[in-house]
């Protein structure tokens, strides 16, 4: 492995650190599983098909820069972000609203809180645990319908938004070949994977720890709008 080979795998190393390091990479999962109460396999599943959606696209329009020229590549690129970062926006507010909308009364796991009667029924008729008027019980349409597919969505829109700064190291290894090409592929993508998989896991677990009374029935509107605010913010400054 010749100097040059070298010195572009270093780079792909230190970009993918340095660029998934910022918290739209990672921040919205940790929203979402903390308010939704993922576990770390789901939270592995959803940030991990994220990353290689990220990953795979960012290395693609890397050699796509070869064909259609760098500076085309960068607008397809740019343009992808800017995508993404409003969907991150459609996705923060539509989340908070349909939170909002089944009540904003979800504790994290899904316990739905509502007034009850005093014989100990709910306001529809059926049963549940009650401590004085208030009752809790699961809406199992509400709370499993949208835990599944939620995520990967937020996966998808994520993903969706590439590296840029990788293209030129892509376009160079291009230059010195098969293997330069396959190993800054395997660096970049390697470090971004584990990377955003970490991040997301260990924001998870770690947020558990912390204790959220009084808000923690509107964990979810607010989760979706911090991701809304993550969105702006990628918006107005990536």
């Amino acid at each position: 492995m010749g100097l040059k080979t070298s010195l572009l795998l270093g780079t792909a190393l230190s970009t993918a650190l340095f660029h998934t390091l910022i918290p739209d990479h990672w921040l919205p999962f940790v929203l979402i599983g903390r308010a939704r109460s993922w576990s770390a396999r789901k939270t592995m599943a959803v940030s991990g098909t994220s990353a290689l959606i990220h990953a795979s696209l960012s290395v693609g329009l890397g050699i796509l820069a070869v064909g259609i020229g760098l500076a085309w590549a960068r607008l397809l690129g740019d343009s992808l972000a800017r995508a993404s970062a409003v969907l991150l926006i459609v996705f923060g507010l539509g989340y908070a609203a349909w939170a909002w909308r089944k009540g904003g009364h979800f504790h994290p796991g899904g316990r739905l809180v509502h007034e009850g009667h005093d014989d100990g029924s709910c306001a529809d008729g059926t049963g549940g645990f009650h401590d004085g008027h208030l009752h809790y019980h699961a809406d199992g349409d509400m709370i499993h319908g949208a835990d599944r597919r939620s995520g990967y969505y937020l996966a998808f829109i994520v993903g969706i938004n590439p590296c840029i700064l990788i293209l030129p190291i892509m376009f160079s290894s291009v230059e010195r070949g098969a293997t330069a090409v396959a190993l800054v592929t395997l660096a970049y993508t390697i470090t971004t994977v584990a990377l955003m998989v970490g991040l997301s896991v260990v924001g998870v677990v770690a947020t558990r720890r912390i204790p959220v009374p009084g808000i923690a029935r509107h964990m979810e509107s607010v989760s979706g709008l911090l991701i809304a605010l993550t969105g702006v913010l990628l918006f107005l400054f990536d």
